[in-house]
């Protein structure tokens, strides 16, 4: 039985924070719902794909899989990292994975978009 590990690499929303600024060329991935997007994503994000439907629709993503990078983000993480695996399987070799996801983005009080491409500031956790 042959087995092999697949891997991703973790960024932190200050990490991700940083490249946005900085305008790096990742191709970002909302990996949530229609409806969860609407209501606020991550400034600078490329394309919507539920991670139910990314294996289906990877062509979508015009990324070469060799060389680009590709970011994913959930609401936490976990349907992220389904994600990033289902990538990885594809044959993405630069695959980075939002820890804590949208929820820990907010948490850092970084800016967001909502579906009507308004900004918000998130709000601070204690």
């Amino acid at each position: 039985m042959l087995m092999f590990l697949l891997s991703w690499t973790w960024i932190t929303p200050k990490w991700l924070h940083n490249y946005i600024q900085k305008k790096g060329h990742a191709i970002i991935i909302d990996v949530r719902t229609p409806r969860e997007h609407r209501m606020g994503h991550i400034p600078g994000t490329d394309l919507l794909i539920p991670h139910n439907e990314i294996a289906d629709r990877i062509s979508e993503i015009k990324a070469d899989p060799e060389k680009d990078t590709v970011i994913v983000y959930c609401r936490s993480g976990h349907r992220s990292t389904f994600a990033a695996r289902i990538l990885e399987a594809k044959g993405f070799k630069h695959v980075l994975n939002l820890r804590g996801g949208f929820r820990a983005w907010r948490a850092m009080g970084y800016e967001i978009e909502t579906g009507d491409k308004a900004k918000e500031k998130g709000k601070r956790r204690r």
